[in-house]
């Protein structure tokens, strides 16, 4: 008999977060044994200066450069919450059984040097404004490389640094061990699917891009089952194990990327399940990878329409993972590929001032806000990380000179920078602050 997937994610709701002597989860408040929780994240001696820091809504605080984001998850039945990053693959069940999500929390590695796609959060002010992670109480881990390298280049491996985080979120996630949810969401494709095959309803599936430029030895590449993306061909994908911890991002916490929360709480893939049955028949996931060889690309997109015929869709949305070079290519590329297949395709992306795409068949493009926009910060009470990374460092938000506005850091600690720079500020997950306004 053929076996079917069936996730049910149990939620606690998170009020707070303090330190205490024991960790543990009660009443709505996780209290956090900070020793205790310093020496769960970092297993093979490779940091150094380790703090792990509480930050709340309207706190006078910026965190930066962040590098990756997560919610804290626990299997009741043991298994890893990150199949092949924390523990062993598990990939038949993988989007499958039940899982605990400590909801309105979020984990932040945070370091001394940025690397090119990174960013920053501000709690209060009108940074905060432009990101749903500073609406929640953020659990931060900062560390130092014990052996920093490559201090000169954009990209370089802090895997150590990343790895922290997931162990936190796990350490801290374990508290639910033995409790009960405080309620329930159930995510399964199979009565759906009879229903829209009755129904003769259109089929759909969500394309969307994965990071992989960078190169294997970088750690900087998103990671399916813990395993680099760079040259992956598009594949189907059950939805509900992205929700499950399949896909991590280890490539930058900023305005516009994916983050690890991003795919364990897709809004996009939500409303789909909604819609499933009812108006549409969802019958699944496509991630694809972007990356610069023009031979690259072409594979890519001509696999993934192969994909989609073969899948016999009728609609598609397209998800870019950012705005610009190689991400807008790819993008319109896929876009291009699939309506060429009869397949009616939308489009989701951010957008970098100045850029031109002319294919006139991409002709259904939902904006999620405009990346390049320049925003004033003033400066902050605290800093966690190093705000000297922001004109030493490599952004893609920040600038060491330029002739109308100077360098991005000023000698008071405002900030003038573009609008990616604030985590999850214009990317196209499905929750950001900002809404499309007609004109």
């Amino acid at each position: 008999m053929e076996h079917t997937k069936k996730l049910r994610i149990g939620n606690f709701h998170v009020k707070d977060i303090v330190f205490g002597e024991k960790t543990s989860f009660k009443n709505g408040v996780l209290t956090i044994n900070k020793g205790e929780a310093i020496a769960s994240l970092d297993p093979d001696k490779e940091l150094k200066n380790i703090e792990i820091y509480i930050v709340h809504p309207g706190d006078e605080t910026r965190i930066l450069p962040c590098k990756v984001g997560l919610e804290p998850r626990f299997r009741p039945d043991g298994r890893a919450t990150f199949p092949g990053v924390t523990g062993g693959l598990t990939i038949e069940s993988c989007g499958d059984g039940d899982l605990y999500a400590m909801k309105g929390i979020n984990v932040i590695a945070c370091g001394k040097y940025s690397q090119a796609a990174e960013g920053m959060l501000d709690m209060s002010g009108p940074g905060a404004e432009h990101s749903i992670f500073a609406k929640m109480v953020n659990l931060v881990v900062y560390a130092e490389l014990v052996n920093p390298t490559k201090l000169d280049q954009p990209f370089r491996n802090e895997a150590p640094l990343k790895m922290a985080a997931h162990y936190l979120a796990d350490y801290v996630a374990a508290s639910l061990k033995d409790q009960e949810p405080e309620d329930w969401e159930c995510y399964e494709l199979e009565p759906g699917a009879e229903e829209a095959e009755k129904k003769g309803l259109p089929r759909v599936a969500l394309f969307f891009q994965i990071k992989a430029q960078v190169g294997k030895d970088k750690f900087f590449n998103e990671r399916i089952f813990g395993i680099d993306c760079e040259n992956m061909l598009p594949f189907l994908m059950h939805p509900n194990a992205v929700f499950d911890g399949q896909i991590t991002n280890q490539g930058g916490l900023y305005g516009e990327g994916y983050c690890t929360y991003t795919y364990q709480n897709w809004p996009i893939i939500k409303r789909l399940y909604q819609e499933h049955g009812k108006t549409i028949n969802f019958v699944g996931v496509v991630p694809f990878a972007v990356d610069v060889p023009n031979h690259f690309k072409q594979t890519v997109k001509v696999a993934g329409g192969e994909l989609a015929s073969l899948l016999k869709l009728d609609g598609a949305i397209v998800a870019s993972v950012a705005g610009g070079s190689n991400y807008d290519v790819d993008f319109f590329f896929m876009c291009s590929e699939l309506e060429h297949r009869g397949i009616k395709t939308v489009g989701l992306t951010p957008e970098h001032s100045g850029k031109s795409m002319l294919d006139p068949i991409a002709d259904a493009i939902v904006s999620t806000g405009d990346s390049g926009t320049v925003f004033e910060f003033p400066p902050m009470k605290n800093v966690i990380g190093d705000l000297a990374s922001v004109t030493r460092d490599f952004y893609h938000a920040a600038w060491t000179a330029h002739e109308k506005y100077g360098p991005s850091l000023r000698p008071d600690g405002s900030l003038i920078v573009n609008g990616c720079m604030i985590v999850d500020s214009t990317n196209c997950a499905g929750f950001t602050t900002k809404t499309v306004k007609e004109y």
